[in-house]
């Protein structure tokens, strides 16, 4: 088995959809990241003349850490390989560890986009270990689109289908996205990250997304509106036997009459009669946990008849364990500052009979 550098676009993409790997694997997400200031590496393991695994991995200077090596949604491995994927594996992280430790890298962090068994247990036995956050979410709801619409509308729950009928009541109609369309869009998305408090994409990265990857002038930008108004927008991609669903906001008026549930619907037809074979509606959160983070996106997102995937998450294949250690250490800090200090507030309120502060803090005291 050898390893050799990628510099083939259209042999990068035939391999890496055939193999079932994700956009983020995708020679254009690299080349958008390399616009933004990464440097892209692309790595096959080689049996013969055949290609058998794959990883495009990402690199960035980290202030006093070195770098940081990230193969997002990688590597790529067909399905039925990765229970005895070592074999392919080894190699690529092998040169990825040479060449990681040459730039004084950290770590290479991987998260392969695969629910095939044995994943987890191959990456282990690689001497990985498992990262303490992850970076992309570890489960995705994906909708199979190898049935008729009258068969997908009915493996909508009830509630979700009363929405679809009740958004076109209400007059909402789905029409293709424009560049104008991008700026309400960042809009509508900062508006939810700050209510829900998800991180967010703005209006810049989201207008280099879209021309990396032709999302527009490809059909693949939807705009819900009533009477001329914007109420809920999102930006898709397809990729190998996949549809993406990438960003979707909507405002107060679109959650009120069900633009999002209409905008997804249309956007699943959309994929199905691209001969595409699952809509995937990427991150939910912990199964069965209604105090999770994500909980609201999981009900939303199950009530289209998906399919919850498992996914292996966050892994570290560490190249300076004790720089790596003081590293998260530091990070694990960082996010715990805004807990000391408004832990340190309530305290300084309460010494101080600051009742009104507190309330403002919602600190629930003597509540």
């Amino acid at each position: 088995m050898r390893v050799a550098v990628c510099t083939e676009r259209a042999a990068w993409d035939d391999f890496v959809t055939h193999a079932g790997g994700g956009l983020l694997q995708s020679w254009r997400w690299g080349e958008l990241r390399r616009r933004q200031g990464w440097t892209v590496l692309r790595l096959v393991a080689v049996q013969g003349t055949e290609p058998r695994a794959a990883v495009q991995v990402l690199a960035r200077a980290v202030p006093v850490a070195g770098a940081f090596f990230y193969a997002a949604e990688g590597p790529v491995l067909p399905a039925a390989d990765w229970a005895s994927g070592a074999d392919a594996l080894s190699p690529l992280f092998h040169e990825a560890r040479r060449r990681g430790r040459a730039l004084g890298a950290l770590t290479l962090r991987v998260d392969p986009l695969t629910g095939a068994a044995g994943a987890r247990d191959t990456l282990a036995s690689l001497g990985l270990r498992r990262s303490p956050e992850n970076v992309q979410p570890a489960a995705t709801a994906v909708v199979d689109l190898d049935r008729t619409e009258e068969q997908l509308l009915a493996g909508l729950d009830r509630g979700a289908r009363y929405l679809l009928r009740y958004a076109r009541r209400k007059g909402v109609v789905i029409r293709p996205g424009a560049a104008a369309d991008i700026a309400p869009l960042a809009h509508m998305i900062e508006e939810t990250g700050q209510r829900k408090g998800f991180g967010t994409r703005n209006e810049t990265y989201l207008r280099e997304l879209d021309r990396a990857l032709d999302i527009a002038a490809s059909g693949h930008f939807f705009v819900a509106e009533i009477a001329g108004e914007t109420v809920a927008s999102m930006l898709a991609a397809p990729y190998g036997p996949r549809y993406f669903a990438l960003y979707a906001a909507g405002n107060a008026v679109g959650r009120k009459v069900g633009a999002q549930y209409l905008i997804h619907w249309e956007a699943i037809l959309h994929a199905r009669r691209l001969g595409l074979r699952s809509y995937d509606f990427r991150g939910i959160g912990a199964a069965g946990d209604p105090s999770d983070h994500w909980a609201g996106l999981t009900f939303f997102k199950k009530r289209f008849g998906t399919r919850r995937e498992e996914l292996p998450g966050a892994w570290d294949d560490v190249y300076r364990p004790l720089a790596y250690r003081s590293f998260l250490l530091a990070q694990q800090a960082r996010r715990d500052l805004p807990v000391r200090l408004r832990a340190l507030r309530i305290r300084e309120d309460a010494r101080t009979g600051d009742t009104e502060r507190m309330a403002v803090n919602g600190d629930g005291i003597g509540a």
